[in-house]
């Protein structure tokens, strides 16, 4: 039986991917292989969003590729493969075949014809991504799953190679959808995390103009052993009213907003061609708050987008303080070949650029306190996820009196960007646990467990 090792870097969307050929491979008599070294094949899946990611990606399959032995495959996969096709089979030799992020699912027809002495490159985009997305290997811990809803994305911000890499935007049917959260449901998935380029935009390329998602989840809402569904990256231009009341009315939906803005400075936004202003966003921002009580709210801004000035970033600055987000990620602008923004001329120099991010973060950690602040004291469901030891020098291990807690997520946590919940007390991994909060760090909180949840035999 022919063995395979999966490296997969970047984001949810490539973990899918890879839990993805996994599966299909699986399925096709290939055995999964945990050590590289050891596996006929390895299959390193790349990310290419922004410089860093590339450089990651490159020194991955060059590693890779120094091991490999003479009996070995490697193969590439991702953005990176998208991107750059043959030329990276012409730098790097051992490379003997590449699928782009359209062409994962033919991943076994791929490796059939490397096994046959070809070096086959696949790039092409499906017209609807509705390929078998059964059976999948989940990797996530215990409990939680991705669920892709959409591929691709059809809007012009300057700064960004995402259409390159992945295609317009298709949405995939809500019957492929739903029959793949049933499955998830029945391995025993309780929390769902929709994923796209665009999460709020689904349906619209299928002709539904608005509510689309509210209609989604509404179906999905009512899938048995499902107990959250958070919904990562919306965009503001596609968020509508029906999606707001869907998240206030539906119990299952998580009190969670991720919707990364880039900036609030309207100069600054028409450079980037991103929609609207920040007054605006301030505006969508109070009508969740109104609608959804004890919504957690989380954005991403890019920091020295070429043209930005000190006023730019000093009202960025006062925006934030105005809309006490509870979490945001600040990148420095990576000027990204192919795109628009590339070729502006009005740099903001590194120095610059780090000086500014400092700053903007300091501004964030301010709101952060005071919107983790109004948190504590309060008793929230925490989805358990692993035992952990603490540290001898851990801040929670004296405010717990205790060498080993449990880590767990609320709905205001989504898993790898948030942090979470250390507490004591009854708990079970993959369960449910009412835990009250007594306080917080600069990234997680801390407190006791109340009662866990209890399920029928």
């Amino acid at each position: 039986m022919p063995s395979v090792a999966f490296v997969s870097l970047g984001c949810a969307k490539n973990l899918v991917d890879t839990e993805v050929m996994i599966a299909k491979l699986g399925a096709a008599g290939w055995q999964l292989e945990s050590d590289p070294g050891r596996a006929d094949t390895v299959i390193v899946n790349t990310c290419a969003f922004i410089d860093p990611a590339k450089a990651e990606s490159t020194e991955t399959i060059l590693e890779h590729a120094s091991r490999k032995r003479r009996d070995q495959q490697l193969i590439v996969a991702g953005c990176l493969a998208q991107r750059y096709g043959e030329q990276l089979q012409t730098l790097i030799p051992e490379i003997d075949g590449i699928v782009g992020t359209g062409a994962y699912a033919g991943i076994v027809e791929l490796l059939a014809d490397v096994e046959a002495g070809r070096r086959p490159v696949r790039l092409a985009f499906e017209a609807e991504p509705e390929h078998d997305f059964l059976p999948r290997l989940v990797t996530t811990p215990r409990a939680t799953a991705y669920l892709k809803i959409a591929e691709g994305c059809d809007h012009p911000c300057t700064f960004c190679i995402i259409p390159t890499l992945r295609g317009r935007f298709r949405s995939r049917s809500m019957e492929s959808i739903c029959a793949e959260a049933r499955a998830l449901a029945h391995g025993g998935t309780k929390e769902l995390i929709l994923i796209a380029q665009d999460t709020s935009m689904w349906g619209r390329d299928r002709g539904v103009r608005r509510g689309g998602l509210a209609q989604l989840l509404e179906r999905l809402h009512e899938i048995d052993g499902i107990e959250w569904i958070r919904l990562l990256y919306l965009y503001p231009a596609t968020v509508d009213r029906e999606l707001i009341a869907a998240m206030a009315d539906l119990p299952k939906v998580c009190k969670y907003m991720d919707m990364p803005l880039q900036h609030a400075h309207p100069e600054v936004l028409r450079a980037m061609r991103r929609p609207s202003n920040g007054e605006r966003y301030l505006e969508l921002i109070d009508e969740f708050r109104a609608r959804v009580p004890g919504m957690t709210m989380r954005s991403t801004f890019i920091v020295g987008f070429p043209g930005e000035r000190e006023e730019h970033v000093a009202y960025l600055e006062a925006w934030i303080a105005r809309a006490q987000l509870d979490r945001v990620g600040f990148f420095e602008y990576s000027a990204e070949e192919g795109t628009p923004a590339a070729e502006l001329a009005a740099r903001v120099s590194v120095r610059e650029r780090r000086k500014r991010l400092i700053r903007l973060r300091e501004a964030q950690r301010r709101a952060s306190e005071i919107a983790r602040g109004r948190r504590c004291g309060s008793a929230l469901r925490v989805l358990v996820e692993e035992s952990r030891r603490l540290r001898e020098r851990d801040e929670f291990r004296r405010r717990l009196d205790s060498a080993q807690a449990w880590f767990g997520r609320s709905e205001g946590e989504a898993p790898g960007v948030d942090g979470g919940i250390y507490f004591t007390g009854e708990a079970r991994v993959g369960e449910f646990v009412t835990v009250r909060l007594e306080g917080h760090g600069p990234f997680d909180f801390f407190g006791r467990a109340i009662a866990p949840e209890r399920h029928a035999a």
